[in-house]
């Protein structure tokens, strides 16, 4: 285990720290630092900018030849940090504690040390990784008046409202996929670096608020959170293999959900944000894009179709079927019949 002692607390100090203990020259372009890792220490790169009003964001983006501990032992108070593993895992705990937290692909965390005590980031060796931290040094990061009497009444206020580290605060969950979206969207940045710092100031704002609405949401009981998480995606398009290969099943939202793992909360929202419709609208439509096939491939009669795509009423198929294409069943065979 290679053990490496970060002194620097602001996020861009952080990398003149890593190049010094790494022994590899940095690059700087417009407030952005970027520590390219050479083949002695592993592949991939370390990013850090600072932003505004206290807040910075380091991007870990590598694989390291040798199991690496990383402790940031400034003798002061720490930021707020929100970890984000996009790829890989790795292991947090504070520097007073044994405790190790062991953060898998899709998982967050919210960590604040209590008084002067630090933080320390395990990576494994071999272990590909992709790391976002976003970091807040509270007392910078100052809200109106207004703002902060609202922040006294919620739950929030033990993560901001705690300026000088009173106490350790630590919150696990797997992060949202409007947070993965921003991730996505800073790696496929390619414009120039001043551009980009105007970009990452604008992410950075984007995934404090993101994640402000995910914390509120955990908070909910499971059947009550709303949020879709980034590794609930697959169970969403999961939903969607079962209601195609299983259509001519009369399946109610619950036993979709139950099928997959989901709330019925989450897989209307999850319908909601990748497919733009509910659950039901998506599938009639599957339902009906069967029929139209069967009607104009095969000699089944209406009822047979019906019967075919999972409805028991017949007026019922005629009715959203008309809704769709402007014609009965019937007409729409006719057409295709006329031009074949």
């Amino acid at each position: 285990m290679v053990t490496i002692k970060v002194n620097s607390l602001p996020v861009d100090l952080v990398i003149l720290d890593l190049a010094e203990a790494f022994q590899i020259p940095y690059q700087l372009n417009c407030k952005e630092y970027h520590l390219e890792l050479t083949e002695k220490v592993g592949k991939g790169y370390i990013k850090a900018m600072m932003l505004e009003s206290g807040l910075g964001i380091i991007e870990y983006n590598c694989q390291f030849n040798m199991d690496i501990e990383i402790q940031f032992v400034k003798d002061f108070t720490h930021p707020l940090k929100f970890l984000y593993c996009t790829k890989g895992h790795f292991d947090h705990r504070f520097s007073n504690e044994e405790q190790l937290h062991d953060l898998q692909e899709y998982q967050q965390a919210i960590v604040a040390s209590k008084d002067y005590n630090g933080h320390v980031i395990r990576f494994q060796k071999d272990q590909e990784i992709n790391l976002y931290s976003l970091e807040m040094d509270r007392e910078r990061f100052t809200l109106h008046d207004e703002c902060a009497s609202e922040l006294i009444k919620t739950d929030l206020e033990a993560i901001f409202g705690d300026v000088w580290a009173t106490n350790s605060f630590y919150h696990e969950g797997y992060y949202s996929l409007a947070l993965a979206e921003v991730f996505e969207d800073i790696k496929a940045f390619q414009d120039s670096f001043f551009l980009r710092y105007i970009f990452m100031i604008s992410c950075g704002y984007q995934l404090l608020g993101k994640q402000i609405v995910q914390y509120q949401d955990d908070l909910n009981n499971e059947e009550n959170r709303h949020v879709l998480r980034q590794y609930e995606v697959s169970k969403v398009k999961e939903a969607v293999q079962v209601i195609k290969q299983n259509i001519e099943k009369t399946y109610t939202i619950s036993d979709i959900g139950r099928e997959v793992g989901l709330t019925d909360a989450k897989l209307q929202e999850g319908f909601k944000v990748l497919y733009k419709t509910t659950v039901n609208n998506y599938i009639n439509e599957v339902r009906l894009d069967l029929a139209s096939s069967l009607l104009r491939d095969t000699n089944f009669n209406i009822s047979e179709v019906v019967y075919k795509i999972g409805l028991t009423s017949r007026s019922y198929f005629s009715k959203i079927f008309r809704e769709a294409y402007n014609m009965t069943p019937t007409e729409y065979r006719n057409m295709y019949l006329k031009k074949s």
